[in-house]
């Protein structure tokens, strides 16, 4: 979109992570909304903190104000858009095969996977449904070590498992 001399781009793909993490935020406020302030202590900062983390995420790398000129000495293409993700190189996305890891179709998987972990979570038990879910969401983006995925998986749920229900006594 362009307006004057300014043009504005949107990589939406760059929207899917903190479009659903703003979904989830708004699902947890639309839910507890009811609640007394005070068991809304400790989780209000942070969903607000959460939510901002977000839209900055949106800001620095989904959307791009640029000048709209050309005439700049970059051979770029990019028509004076600077942004953060311009930074780095499309080519360090690809694995060692040169297949691309992040892909339309990986996100369509990833989406999949959340939705069968938010299913599950109940029915199936925290524990389980993290580490199936986390060792699938790695294997989905290139780790192939059984010993990684297992130990990643694992210590991953096994230290939120024991901060939130051992320590801070918060059923999962």
């Amino acid at each position: 979109m362009s307006t004057g001399s300014r043009t504005l781009e949107v990589d939406t793909g760059e929207l899917l992570f903190p479009g659903l993490v703003l979904a989830f935020c708004l699902f947890y406020y639309w839910d507890t909304r009811a609640l007394p302030e005070l068991s809304m202590l400790y989780a209000g900062p942070l969903l607000y903190i959460t939510i901002a983390l977000a839209v900055v995420t949106v800001a620095v790398q989904a959307v791009s104000v640029g000048d709209g000129n050309d005439d700049d000495d970059s051979d770029d293409g990019d028509g004076g858009v600077e942004s953060a993700a311009a930074a780095f190189d499309p080519d360090t996305d690809l694995e060692d095969d040169g297949e691309a890891v992040f892909t339309v179709r990986s996100a369509a998987i990833l989406i999949a996977l959340t939705a069968g972990y938010i299913i599950a979570l109940e029915p199936i038990g925290f524990l389980a449904t993290t580490v199936a879910f986390l060792a699938a969401t790695l294997y989905l983006f290139g780790e192939r070590n059984p010993l990684a995925l297992a130990g990643y998986s694992l210590g991953f749920a096994i230290g939120v498992w024991l901060v939130f229900v051992q320590w801070l006594m918060i059923p999962l």
